[in-house]
């Protein structure tokens, strides 16, 4: 694969000196992923993952990337993004409960009438099929020991040894790197993450740990004035008062709620009152109607109630009524 030089300002949309520039590929691989339309990085994020991706690249660096952080805040669509605008082949696959090792590995079919082993995520993204690249394994705070303890040797650069396709042995070519995302830091089950399992520490210590947060309001209002500018700027701003507000009552005090708002629902909010607007002829607020069926509709009584009444505390009239629409 052909590498090439890209300006870190104009491909990321950032404020960034001149003259900088960041490795990735000329365009060809069918393996890059698409960049998601009005999607804006967090500068920090960005940072690390460019610094990691360079040091990788040069041969200094051997360790994973693992991101972390809270359901819906941009884990996977940072890495997602920054491999798009780079051309970067991503492998992905989300971790469910049982996963075997060998469906990270690949596994023998029948093509054709004739038995054939297809490679999976691993083999390829080491470059088995010279198109180097990162894996991505989501919800990997989720797996099963043994499915992380399969994965040692690669994170450590040795080659990997495949019995099931005949013993084929697979060195990782220049361009892989290992990346994983999670709601945890490794370290077990916690109140909002349950399922979530303690990982070996062996295995946490080859990573490095990026904690990703919810958008700022900045970026949030960014993104919706992108994505719904038909809505009035005053009720914008309301529903991003309203993410935060719910996003602090489901992590803080004494009468936690068990829901919370990701940026991705708070985007299918908006798109939604906007889609709803219509009901405004009818007496009904396209705001509450959305709400309920964005997010609020799977919510407990008391969950309800508590997010209605932020909703109303920040947006007034304009979640009863129908003017600002």
């Amino acid at each position: 694969m052909k590498t090439t030089q890209y300006d870190i300002g104009l491909t990321f949309g950032i404020d960034a000196a001149k003259g900088q520039y960041i490795t990735g590929y000329t365009l060809g691989s069918m393996y890059a992923p698409k960049v998601e339309v009005n999607y804006q990085f967090d500068i920090s994020v960005l940072r690390d993952l460019m610094m990691w991706w360079n040091l990788t690249l040069a041969g200094q660096n051997n360790d994973g990337m693992y991101l972390f952080g809270p359901t819906g805040a941009g884990k996977s669509s940072a890495l997602v993004n920054f491999c798009a605008l780079l051309n970067i082949p991503l492998y992905e696959k989300t971790i469910y409960e049982g996963m075997e090792f060998d469906v990270l590995m690949g596994r023998t079919e029948i093509v054709s009438g004739d038995t054939v082993f297809c490679y999976g995520v691993v083999p390829k993204a080491m470059g088995v099929e010279n198109q180097p690249g990162i894996l991505l394994l989501n919800e990997i705070d989720r797996a099963d020991e043994a499915v992380l303890t399969g994965l040692y040797e690669v994170l450590a650069g040795r080659p990997l040894v495949l019995d099931a396709a005949g013993h084929d042995v697979i060195e990782a070519q220049v361009g892989f790197a290992f990346s994983a995302t999670g709601n945890t830091n490794m370290a077990g089950a916690t109140d909002d993450y349950n399922n979530a399992k303690q990982q070996d520490m062996a295995f946490v210590d080859r990573f490095w740990k990026v904690e990703v947060h919810y958008p700022s309001p900045e970026i949030e209002l960014s993104v919706l004035e992108k994505v719904v500018p038909d809505l009035s700027i005053q009720l914008r701003e309301g529903m991003v008062k309203v993410a935060n507000a719910v996003r602090q009552l489901h992590t803080e005090g004494d009468n936690r709620i068990p829901l919370t708002m990701s940026t991705r629902t708070l985007l299918r909010w908006a798109q939604m009152t906007r889609a709803y607007a219509f009901l405004a002829s009818k007496g009904v607020s396209p705001v509450n109607y959305a709400l309920d069926r964005a997010l609020l509709n799977i919510a407990d009584r008391p969950t309800k109630k508590a997010i209605t009444e932020i909703t109303f505390q920040f947006l007034g009239d304009t979640a009863g009524g129908t003017s600002n629409v």
